[in-house]
């Protein structure tokens, strides 16, 4: 399963994007390819969440279904300087 970070989410749309810890071209969401969905609450993601997602099909072309809040931490960023020893 792919992992990354949402960067975009529209509430008013239902839908965003997510952007792959892999690298490469950003991933439509959709509100209908989001899995966990809380009683009585419209499926929705918040901006930097971690999200685990599949790549699938939608009528106007690919996007991440099956998308599910991800438990991985966030990657290092490339160049980022490591962070100090706790005291």
């Amino acid at each position: 399963m792919a992992t990354g970070t949402v960067k975009v989410w529209s509430p008013g749309r239902g839908s965003g994007w997510i952007m792959p810890d892999t690298g490469g071209n950003r991933v439509y969401v959709h509100k209908s390819g989001i899995e966990h969905r809380e009683e009585g609450r419209a499926p929705r993601l918040e901006l930097g969440q971690r999200v685990e997602y599949q790549m699938g099909q939608r009528p106007k072309g690919s996007a991440a279904i099956n998308v599910r809040p991800s438990s991985t931490p966030q990657p290092a960023t490339r160049g980022a300087a490591p962070e100090a020893p706790a005291e």
